[in-house]
């Protein structure tokens, strides 16, 4: 969702006013609303997620094929053109992880630098089949084929949309070198069922705001995730708000539709620091955010662009 693991996938509160303390009045508390819309823990939504990607074996040593030339549907079970919604392939090596590590990894965004021993890539253009040697470092020439031997860890196929590096994941599957095995050409499958995942919007802390604004919303109280993990403000790259005729529990049951589902969505880019004025969002048609209205769902999500997980860093429900 919200952009790809984007996988992928993978996608992903109450304001605590400052100096506000449990014996306010309700008057004072209003006076208070949106002047600053200020992101805490309990603000925050839960997210779990399983990832059961197909792993197929292929003949160790060979010029193997990669093929996606049947794929409909990807991770998040929407629909996927293999021509035109397909722009890169990545061949990804985890020496020491298997494959079970690694699904755990992408899903709670646990993966670090030194678990990768490869990364590779080419951008397929027209093609919906590639060769283990057509992958490359970044344009040099790699002869990966020749290392493509069993034992040697989990190689993990990601098929994306878009070039960028870990964004816009569509499906992705294991391919296991066995001596073996006789089959050189793998297809690569559809991916409705492969990311499951379990979403908690009701035990959070709504943030109150006002209709009209203003909208300056800070996040330097964030300790962690949705996910659980540690929070860190420069993953940030956009702040995303979306206007729903859905209740809550709707939401809940459809997470991954979360974009095909609003009425309305306002993106703005974050370049950096712990802060955002909602009137700088727009939606894609360069139309800037006016208000809330009331007797709607609102839902405030901080993106992670770069993230393997599709899911918000963080996620919470707006109450004008």
């Amino acid at each position: 969702m919200l952009g790809s693991l984007s996988l992928l996938a993978s996608l992903l509160a109450c304001v605590a006013t400052t100096d506000v303390d449990d014996t306010a009045t309700a008057a004072d508390t209003a006076d208070h609303i949106g002047s600053d819309l200020v992101l805490q823990d309990v603000n925050n939504y839960v997210y779990s997620g399983t990832l059961d990607a197909p792993s197929r074996s292929l003949a160790s040593l060979t010029d193997a094929d990669i093929s996606w030339s049947t794929l409909a549907s990807d991770i998040q079970c929407h629909d996927v053109d293999p021509v035109e919604d397909i722009d890169n392939a990545s061949l990804l090596v985890f020496p020491y992880l298997t494959e079970e590590e690694v699904e755990v990894g992408f899903t709670e965004d646990t993966l670090v630098q030194k678990d990768l021993g490869v990364y590779l890539s080419v951008e397929t253009g027209d093609q919906t089949t590639v060769s283990l040697s057509d992958f490359t470092f970044f344009g040099t020439e790699v002869d990966i084929h020749t290392a493509f031997a069993e034992d040697t860890g989990t190689w993990l196929v990601l098929l994306a949309t878009g070039t960028q590096i870990g964004v816009g994941t569509r499906m992705l599957t294991f391919i296991e070198p066995s001596d073996d095995a006789t089959q050189s050409t793998v297809e690569i499958e559809d991916g409705c069922g492969v990311l499951e995942v379990a979403v908690d919007l009701q035990s959070l802390e709504p943030v109150p705001t006002r209709a009209d604004g203003p909208w300056p919303v800070s996040w330097d109280d964030l300790t962690q995730t949705g996910q659980g993990n540690p929070f860190v403000d420069t993953e940030v790259s956009e702040v995303w708000l979306a206007r729903y005729a859905h209740g809550i529990t709707e939401l809940e049951d459809a997470f991954l539709d979360l974009e095909l589902l609003a009425e309305e969505t306002w993106t703005l880019d974050h370049p950096g620091g712990t802060t955002a004025d909602l009137a700088d969002a727009t939606t894609s048609a360069d139309t800037p955010f006016s208000g809330f209205d009331e007797g709607e769902t609102w839902l405030l999500a901080l993106m992670c662009g770069t993230c393997p997980t599709p899911a918000p860093l963080f996620l919470t429900v707006l109450e004008p």
